[in-house]
Formats: C-alpha cells, sequence, structure tokens
C-alpha cells in the first residue's frame, strides 16, 4: 500500500514543473540579420536573482517570406503539486532567446509560431 502511495506522489510531484510553449511578443534583429533575439516576459527571479525559468527548446522556420520562431519554456520555481499554490505576479521580467538564421531576415515577416501573429520588431 505504501509503495502504491509513494509511486502516485512521484507521478504527481512533476505536475507542475512541464515545459510549455510560450508566445513572442517582441524581438530584435541583429545589424547583419542573422540573429534574432526575442524577448520573453516571465515571473519574478528567485531571491537570489537568478530566473525561476528555463529555455527547454525553441524552434525556428525559415521561409521565402517568413520566419517562424517558437519558445519552450519551464517554471522550475512552481509548486510540484498540484494542490500547492503559485505565487503569480503581475510583473513580467524579460528573459531572451536568440535565434540564428540560415540566411538574412530581409523583407521577411518574423511570425509567432504558437499564435500565428507577427512578432513586433524593436529597434535595438
Amino acid at each position: 500500500m505504501s509503495l502504491l502511495l509513494v509511486g502516485q506522489m512521484a507521478l504527481l510531484a512533476g505536475c507542475g514543473r512541464q515545459p510549455y510553449w510560450d508566445r513572442v511578443l517582441s524581438a530584435t534583429v541583429s545589424d547583419d540579420e542573422r540573429t534574432i533575439v526575442a524577448e520573453m516576459m516571465v515571473g519574478p527571479p528567485e531571491d537570489d536573482g537568478t530566473s525561476c525559468y528555463e529555455v527547454t527548446d525553441k524552434e525556428t522556420e525559415e521561409s521565402a517570406t517568413q520566419v517562424r520562431i517558437a519558445v519552450q519554456l519551464r517554471n522550475n520555481c512552481a509548486p510540484a503539486f498540484p494542490w500547492q499554490q503559485e505565487y503569480i505576479s503581475l510583473e513580467g521580467y524579460p528573459l531572451k532567446v536568440e535565434f540564428r538564421l540560415k540566411a538574412p531576415l530581409a523583407e521577411r515577416k518574423i511570425i509567432d509560431r504558437l499564435s500565428g501573429e507577427p512578432v513586433t520588431v524593436i529597434d535595438g
């Protein structure tokens, strides 16, 4: 019986810390147009200043007319068990994610793969 309970607890332990694909709302482009830096807005850092959020995957799909980008994150500070409360802040903190392109961006549009919406390019 106790072995079954331990097994169930182990299965639930990772529930709150699963990776998820997040929207990319803004980005900057390098002068040579071969690097895109997406700026993700995430929750507050830990007390020591380190980010709770980890980039677990990123994807780039290039075509003649657009570059689709996607970022997968995991909140390593999220509660391990579903019944624990998660601290939520309305204040966003930037997390930068870099993408290298095969060809210069030129006139192509940057598209967020998750939403299908254009990403706002900020002069930087």
